[in-house]
């Protein structure tokens, strides 16, 4: 059988073992320590490649993980995938770096702990076709047997105290806060009868849906028109629609919560991050006599036995007074000041933590210039290339994955949340993200007691 075998030439050693197992089974092996040159027609090379191979194995390593030559290599191999293509694509990972999703989905070899185990089993699957088939259809643990690689980094960073969780509107909606669009046509509805009460415009019956399908304003434009318009009472209004359904809680949040306790051999959860404006990770923590600060403006400090928690975006509590300098980053102005001012308070927390920590990123879709412009900065200044943070993000589509326009938006996000410095967890389901979060925990506890 011939194999074409591609590494980074700094895996040449691991590479030479796995080449002359497969050469002592008599296997024509093709070498290939990551010629990609710039300019190179990557998709040509893996045809060709494909056409006089049996089976294409591709070592993942950390090295070859920062190469951007796999990079483009690797594209490739998942849209060949996508292709239904007749070539077997084999992945071996050698060390525990974490693997591109799109491409191990189905099938991969871990030979990060036994390197000569591994070998075994690549060459029992090279032989055996039938097995090849059924490894890659069986190969369907649950999430936390999928990314147990990635969940044991994640609480290492969190047993040293060293993690920080980005909490984005995905967080509460389990809850019952309504969702940014149903925030923004409750305040319409609100904005709407105060211009037809205030200026006798018959908008009375008028529907916020058919306004917004028909002008299409962005979501900050309106914001502005809401903040304009309702005036003295925007906050208010924000706050009433926030918790109209009187949300308290759901699995995530409660994750949130246990992740957040003190561990008596292990450091605190070192942040949170929300973009939210509601309070209910405060009330939760609250009932689990949790320490914690809540953090909405420059100059706030937390004592070092409280985990702070930045609203980088504003706080708008369910109870008391609203603070009258309070200023939400909801309308086009206050997003321009927060995006035009590198050195404010919010941002340079976020670059801080991103810089420094091993971070978390839950219920949010990086569709935020901001934070996408945060991240960016950071993974340009990490001249490594590791993708040090996590996000949890939906699988596209439907669970079974078989929508090849599904896969390929898969294999699209995925690539953007690498670029980015991100590794990213996908969950079939929302449901499954509080186990993946509760798993973290179940993690660091077996660290302190091993």
């Amino acid at each position: 059988m011939k194999i074409y075998l591609t590494y980074s030439d700094k895996d040449n050693d691991t590479a030479s073992v796995i080449s002359s197992a497969l050469k002592k089974a008599r296997h024509k092996v093709i070498e290939d320590p990551l010629s990609t040159t710039p300019g190179e027609n990557v998709f040509k090379k893996l045809e060709e490649s494909s056409s006089s191979s049996d089976a294409y194995v591709v070592i993942l390593s950390t090295h070859s993980l920062a190469s951007d030559a796999l990079k483009h290599e690797l594209s490739a191999l998942a849209l060949n995938e996508l292709s239904k293509s007749t070539l077997r694509v084999i992945p071996l990972l050698i060390d525990k770096s974490q693997a591109p999703s799109y491409l191990i989905q189905d099938f991969i070899i871990d030979m990060s702990d036994n390197l000569d185990l591994g070998i075994s089993k690549l060459l029992e699957i090279l032989q055996d076709e039938e097995r090849f088939k059924d490894d890659r259809v069986s190969a369907k643990p649950s999430i936390t047997e999928k990314y147990a690689n990635q969940i044991q980094s994640i609480a290492e960073s969190l047993h040293a105290g060293q993690l920080t969780l980005f909490c984005g509107a995905g967080v509460t909606i389990g809850a019952g806060v309504p969702s940014w669009n149903k925030l923004l046509l409750t305040l319409l509805e609100s904005m709407m009868r105060r211009v037809s009460n205030d200026h006798s415009i018959s908008l009375e019956g008028s529907d916020a849906g058919i306004f917004q399908r028909r002008y299409k304003p962005s979501s900050l434009l309106m914001g502005k028109y809401l903040k304009n318009n309702l005036g003295k009472d925007f906050l208010k209004e924000i706050r009433s629609s926030l918790y109209s359904s009187n949300p308290h809680s759901c699995d995530i949040i409660d994750a949130i919560v246990e992740l957040s306790r003190p561990q008596r051999d292990g450091k605190p959860l070192d942040s949170i991050i929300t973009t939210n404006f509601d309070s209910l990770l405060e009330e939760n923590l609250k009932k689990q006599n949790i320490n914690f600060h809540s953090i909405y403006k420059e100059g706030a400090r937390n004592s070092p036995k409280e985990i702070p928690i930045y609203h980088v975006n504003g706080f708008l509590p369910r109870k008391g007074e609203i603070p009258s300098q309070m200023e939400l980053v909801f309308s086009e102005d206050a997003y321009h000041n927060q995006f035009i001012e590198p050195f404010s308070w919010s941002n340079l927390i976020q670059l801080n933590k991103i810089s420094q920590n091993t971070c978390l990123f839950i219920g949010l879709s990086l569709s935020d210039p901001n934070l996408r412009r945060l991240l960016d900065v950071a993974n340009r200044k990490n001249p490594e290339k590791v993708l040090n943070h996590y996000i949890i993000k939906k699988t596209p589509g439907t669970s079974s994955g078989q929508d090849p326009m599904d896969a390929l938006a898969l294999l699209l996000e995925e690539q953007d949340a690498n670029d980015l410095g991100l590794n990213v967890l996908w969950a079939d389901e929302f449901e499954d993200i509080a186990p993946l979060l509760l798993a973290l925990t179940n993690n660091r506890q077996a660290g302190e007691t091993g």
